[in-house]
């Protein structure tokens, strides 16, 4: 019986099967877990001569293993397996795309490297665009690509009844990415206009981002509001049309395999004002809150909480029935001729500043209208004195607000209520009519303190510290 047999089922001889799975390969670089982390640690100019020497070793081996191959009795002994290379860091291995970089560590670039290098220069752009222009390319060829020849065959047919499908081009992600794109941009007739007139529309440059050489082109916003209308300036209806395309483009830019996670915020956020039963009578009291939070989402990425939008929709419904009664009370000082009657706060006889004429008088509404449209005679800020509009616009303004002659106000607006340096709330009636107004606050709930400078000797709109309006 040879070696190779073994006994069988009654005892009968069987020859053996080889073996024929080859040996469990050992690790000849990361060879145990302690070797793993020192060599994690190396740095890049240890990894690169590491790895190099693990190429020359490997090439050395392949050769043995091909001699061995074509002359067994010459060459008796097979290479061994190759050993495995260190692996470089993803953010080193980028850094290699910057042809300085690379050319710093030309003496120690081993050729995988070298051919990672060559494969990224390939897949550039500019690489693609010399391809383009080779001059192997026939003369129909280059007919086609000069004239932008079109396919009809590739025409969208038209579809009776289909809903109109907002189309976003590439510029509004490149956009978004850098800065907030104003609501405005998203009504139908400017993405129109965005899609048409995409390549010569201005556009900024941007500054680069961390490891990249160069910025890239986005919409120039700050001239294009000019064109498409600035945040707030939409009407309700205007607003619902803009927050829906916001939403679907907001939906495209969901990482894949991540589900709704991105637009959901967005979904919830306009949800939650659409859902709102006074959200068209109360919209010019929320909107300014509607942007601040889409803002802060932008720049913080926080997540959705209801409890917030609850609270200040709750503020500015309050909001907005101060300012219908103090509207209501101003409107009792015009007659039915228009004419201001006896009740209307009249200059102080302290004042150094004359008394001011009938027409110059603040209108009827010192405050915008519900409709978000200012009324035919323009109003006095309790701040800073302009005409034209109330002091909601300083609203939680970051830059500081002065007066025409360049001092700086006294009192500011926060949270949408006109208040003192210190954050007592002022009493706008009192502000407005003087001693004719009739309050129904408490005694220390709003300060009867002038907005302009603080005395308690006189109200605001009497001029006694500040000169009226000249416009």
């Amino acid at each position: 019986m040879t070696d190779n047999a073994v006994t069988g089922p009654g005892g009968a001889a069987v020859q053996a099967q080889p073996n024929t799975q080859p040996p469990p390969r050992l690790p000849r670089t990361h060879t145990n877990p302690t070797i793993i982390q020192l060599l994690k640690s190396l740095p890049l100019i240890s990894k690169l001569q590491k790895n190099k020497e693990i190429e020359d070793k490997n090439a050395e081996r392949a050769l043995k293993t091909l001699n061995h191959t074509q002359d067994m009795t010459a060459f008796p002994d097979a290479g061994s397996e190759a050993a495995s290379l260190v692996t470089l860091d993803p953010e080193d291995l980028d850094r290699f795309r910057v042809p300085s970089f690379a050319l710093s560590f030309r003496d120690y670039i081993y050729s995988s490297l070298a051919k990672w290098i060559a494969d990224e220069e390939i897949k550039d752009p500019k690489n693609k665009r010399k391809a383009l222009d080779d001059p192997k390319i026939t003369s129909d060829e280059a007919r086609i690509a000069k004239r932008r020849c079109m396919n009809g065959r590739k025409l969208t047919p038209w579809i009776v009844g289909a809903p109109w499908h907002a189309s976003f081009p590439q510029s509004l992600f490149d956009t978004e990415g850098c800065v907030m794109v104003p609501l405005s941009f998203f009504l139908n007739e400017n993405l129109q206009i965005l899609n048409v007139e995409a390549s010569t529309l201005p556009t900024v440059k941007t500054n680069p981002n961390p490891g990249e050489t160069k910025g890239i082109s986005i919409l120039d916003v700050e001239k294009l509001s000019v064109r498409f209308g600035r945040e707030l300036s939409l009407d309700f209806s205007q607003w619902t049309e803009a927050a829906g395309n916001v939403y679907l483009f907001q939906k495209e830019r969901d990482e894949p395999n991540t589900g709704d996670a991105h637009s959901e915020w967005y979904d919830q956020h306009f949800g939650f004002y659409i859902a709102q039963k006074d959200k068209v009578r109360l919209y010019d009291a929320w909107k300014a809150d509607e942007l601040k939070f889409r803002q802060e989402h932008w720049a913080c990425y926080g997540e959705f909480k209801g409890s917030r939008y609850d609270q200040a929709f709750a503020l500015s419904e309050k909001q907005h029935a101060m300012m219908a009664e103090i509207r209501d009370m101003m409107a009792t000082n015009k007659t039915p001729s228009g004419r201001d009657n006896g009740n209307f706060p009249k200059s102080s006889p302290n004042s150094k500043y004359p008394p001011r004429r009938s027409s110059d008088r603040p209108s009827s509404s010192s405050f915008p209208s519900g409709s978000g449209r200012s009324s035919s005679s323009p109003s006095d800020c309790l701040i800073c004195t302009e005409r034209g509009h109330d002091s909601r616009i300083h609203n939680d303004t970051s830059t500081a607000v002065k007066f025409k002659d360049g001092k700086a106000t006294w009192a500011r607006c926060t949270n949408r209520a006109l208040v003192t340096p210190n954050n007592r709330v002022l009493c706008i009636n009192w502000n407005v009519r003087g001693s004719n107004s009739i309050c129904a606050h408490g005694k220390d709930e709003r300060a009867h303190l002038c907005s302009f400078c603080g005395s308690k000797d006189h109200h605001a709109l009497s001029w006694t510290c500040r000169p009226p309006p000249s416009n």
